[in-house]
Order: structure tokens, then C-alpha cells, then sequence
């Protein structure tokens, strides 16, 4: 009689071609059936998940490892540790760090990435290779075919002293210095991509130095209007046109305003690769909703938490294929960091990974604004068909890992810092009604948590090249 090593059965299955009633079987860490009750294998591990669903592990396309206090190597090595826990118990099973800054050789900064990964890690990894120089082109042919690197991280909305702290030069990423890193990425591999941060920084700094000195009290609002939306669509279209003419796709990250979406779709009418991906957290507030809860300096990101048309287009465009993939752009900053002047505090969201699939179940199935189909193409299947993880990753097929999260969209809890894993003390979703909380997660067919805790013996996660 033929058995399985793990099985899961009477739920809800996720699957690329639709939702279907029953489970999934697993050995070797592997999914080798997929199907009605009947059809499965009795498993060693036998569980019936009364009804629930069994959705594919998420891939977090967009986080950073290393960033914040005591920023570097150690750092990053200390973050595995920590935030790979938080990431486990929230559903994700794939991290992509965007971690490698600095000027150092690019790929001394991953083969050391993945050295401090490695046993440390919950959850199967990756990395964003930031390009801060010219001198980096060089080595983008073997990070892409010794590696299997497949994204670079440009910074072109930065420039000046924000530039320098990430080892670039004070003028920023300048466009002859993307041409040329274009030409590099697209002889590299045919499915490496440039990625930008885009939001015009000479304008930004401009405005933002005028709105500081207002004396308003509506910061996030504030912030929205120091950062106006047509900054991002600035830089996305010149973009856009150096990398269609290297033949490379386009990844743009945390798009943010309604008028990138509507370019972004106009360049898939063209039938130009221009990739579109948002943060959970834009999907889930607006600036007005972030003032009202007092959110201040937790809330302030670049870009900015815009308005409610900017988060109605992207639930559009998460549901017709203008966005594509939803990542959380989270970092470990401590709680005593992001305290005193708004304007001073550094910018970025906090950890993320351990709300991002809940805090989406809830702005989106449960708001009626997307389908659970359309949430796992956005969370897992999208992104590792984009990284070149996919059938291995992102999917619950037979012959893929199983990454599996099972959860209950109708079931509810307030979210609490105290019960995170993060370093950080603090959740810009503090006290939020949140659904969908992960109730069992396992990578590779390992069980790692069990209703938030973290029960594997030790780190599983391993370096997933593509």
C-alpha cells in the first residue's frame, strides 16, 4: 500500500489552475500528489486540517536583512536568526533579501550572505544584489551563471548623503551608469532584471526640506504630499526605455501610485516586460488611515503610504496582471530608533514578514478585493516564476517543494508585537484585526511552525539559486 511521509487532508488547495477540495501528499520534502481525499496516500504524518486551506508557501520578493542598527555582515547574520523566525511563523518560506550594499565585490557580498544564511535561516533564501558602481557590471556574469543571481537593486531615487551611506556616489544611479548595467545584466542571463526604487530625488528632497518646516501634525499625509505621486512615473519611464532596449525586463519595486500602475499597464499594451510590484502594507492603509491610528515614524517610507485612489489601483491592478507580486520592503529597526522627530527618523516600515500574508487576507479576500487564486499568484507563484524559482518554488503541484502554509481566512486575532519574533518591538499593525494568521508552515515538508511558535529543532533554510 503505498504511503507518503507527510499528508494533509480535507482542506482547501490553492493550486496554479484553481481551488480544489482535499490535500496534498509529500516525501523526500517533495509534493507527490495533489487531489481529492480518496486519492491521497495515508501518510505517516496523517493531518486532517478540518476544512481549512493549504496555500502555497509565500516568497518574499522585497525585504532587508542587515539593515538598521549595527547595519552590516553581522548584522545580516544576526537578522537570519531573528527575522527568518518572524518570516516562518507569518507564511513566508522564500526570503529575497536586498542586502548587499556597500562598494565591496558583489560576489564576495553573496557568497558571504550565503555563508551567514546558512544554518541560520528558517526559510529558503536568496539576495538582491544592490549595484552601487560602475565597477559592478563586471560581475554580473558570474552572479547570474556561478550564483544564480537573477535581480539588481538600483537606488535611483536616491542621492546626495542618502546615496553615500549605501556606498554610491552623491549623484546617484545616473543613466549612463543604468545603459551600461543593462548591457551587462542582459548578457548575463536572459531572465536577469534590473530592479529600481523610483522617485525622483531632486524634486523629493526639495519638497520634503519645504514640508518639514510647515509645523504640520498630519505626518503621513505630509509625507504623501514631500513625495508626490508623479516622482514615481518619472523615473519608470526612462527606465523602462534603457532596459526594453537591452532587451532585459524592467522590476519596479513598492510602486505606489495610481499613475505607475496606469504606465506600467500601458507598457504591457506595448508588450514591453515591465514588472510591477507593491507592499502589503500599501495594499492595507492610506496615509489619512496611518495619521488617524498614529502611526508617525513606524508609517514613514519611501515612497510614501499614498491615498485611497492610489490603493484602489492597486488592488486593480493586482487582480488584471498590472502588479504582479506583493513584497513587504521590511527592515529591523529597533523600537527606541524610530522615536523623536518625524522628519529625522530613518525611513522604512519595520518588520513585516510575519503580517504580510494576514494583513493581505484581510484588505483583500476578506474586503472582497481579490480572490485567494489571486493571492497566491501574487505571493508565491508569481514571484518564483520571476526569479527563476518556478516549478521548484511558489507553487502546490507534484514535483514542486513543499512550501506549504495552511490557514483559516475566516478566523481572527488582534496583531500584537509581543507576539512576533522580530527584534524590532514593534508592527505598524498593532492591535489590527488581522485573518488568515498561519496556523502550520512548513518548507520543504518540514514542519518549522505551529500557531506562531517556531518548532523545527533547528534552521532548515537553504540558499536557492536559480
Amino acid at each position: 500500500m503505498e504511503t507518503s511521509e507527510l499528508t494533509l487532508r480535507n482542506g482547501l488547495v490553492v493550486t496554479p489552475s484553481g481551488v480544489l477540495r482535499g490535500g496534498i501528499a509529500v516525501s523526500g520534502g517533495v509534493i507527490t500528489h495533489v487531489g481529492a481525499d480518496a486519492t491521497l496516500p495515508r501518510g505517516d504524518e496523517d493531518v486532517d486540517v478540518g476544512g481549512k486551506v493549504i496555500f502555497p508557501g509565500v516568497i518574499d520578493p522585497h525585504c532587508h536583512l542587515g539593515v538598521g542598527d549595527g547595519h552590516g555582515p553581522e548584522k545580516l547574520e544576526s537578522d537570519f536568526v531573528t527575522e527568518s523566525r518572524d518570516a516562518a511563523a507569518g507564511g513566508i518560506t522564500t526570503l529575497i533579501s536586498t542586502t548587499v550594499f556597500g562598494t565591496e565585490s558583489r560576489v564576495w557580498a553573496v557568497e558571504d550572505g550565503i555563508r551567514r544564511g546558512t544554518g541560520n535561516s528558517q526559510v529558503d533564501f536568496r539576495f538582491n544584489v544592490v549595484m552601487t558602481l560602475r565597477e559592478h557590471c563586471a560581475e554580473v556574469a558570474e552572479l547570474t551563471q556561478r550564483l544564480g543571481c537573477r535581480s539588481f537593486k538600483f537606488f535611483t531615487g536616491y542621492n546626495g548623503a542618502q546615496a553615500a551611506s549605501f556606498g554610491m556616489l552623491p549623484e546617484g544611479v545616473v543613466w549612463d551608469f543604468f545603459w551600461e548595467a543593462c548591457e551587462a545584466i542582459a548578457a548575463g542571463h536572459p531572465r536577469a532584471f534590473p530592479m529600481i526604487h523610483a522617485e525622483e530625488p531632486n524634486a523629493r528632497n526639495m519638497l520634503n526640506d519645504r514640508m518639514r518646516t510647515t509645523g504640520r501634525t498630519d505626518y503621513l499625509q505630509s509625507w504623501h504630499e514631500a513625495s508626490p505621486n508623479i516622482l514615481e512615473p518619472i523615473q519608470i519611464y526612462p527606465a523602462a526605455l534603457i532596459a526594453h532596449e537591452h532587451g532585459c525586463p524592467l522590476y519596479v519595486v513598492h510602486v505606489s501610485a495610481w499613475e505607475s500602475v496606469e504606465l506600467i499597464r500601458d507598457f504591457h499594451a506595448r508588450g514591453w516586460d515591465v514588472v510591477g510590484e507593491t507592499l502589503g502594507a500599501f495594499l492595507y492603509w492610506t496615509a489619512a488611515e496611518g495619521d488617524a491610528k498614529g502611526l508617525g515614524a513606524y508609517g514613514k517610507i519611501q515612497p510614501p503610504i499614498r491615498g485611497p485612489r492610489d490603493r484602489d489601483e492597486l488592488w486593480r491592478g493586482v487582480n488584471d496582471g498590472t502588479i504582479t507580486l506583493i513584497g513587504t520592503d521590511c527592515q529591523q529597526y529597533t523600537i527606541e530608533s524610530q522615536q523623536g522627530d518625524f522628519w529625522d527618523a530613518r525611513v522604512g516600515l519595520g518588520p513585516l514578514m510575519g503580517t504580510l500574508l494576514p494583513s493581505c487576507v484581510t484588505a483583500g479576500l476578506k474586503a472582497g478585493r481579490c480572490s485567494l487564486d489571486t493571492l497566491a499568484r501574487t505571493l508565491a507563484e508569481n514571484t518564483a516564476r520571476r526569479f527563476d524559482l518556478y516549478p521548484q518554488k511558489g507553487v502546490l503541484q507534484v514535483g514542486s517543494d513543499a512550501d506549504v502554509v495552511v490557514l483559516d481566512p475566516n478566523a481572527s486575532r488582534p496583531a500584537k508585537a509581543s507576539e512576533l519574533h522580530s527584534i524590532s518591538g514593534y508592527t505598524i499593525y498593532e492591535d489590527e484585526e488581522l485573518y488568515g494568521w498561519p496556523e502550520l508552515v512548513y518548507v520543504r515538508g518540514t514542519l518549522v511552525s505551529k500557531d506562531g511558535a517556531i518548532v523545527s529543532e533547528k534552521p532548515i533554510g537553504r540558499y536557492v539559486p536559480a
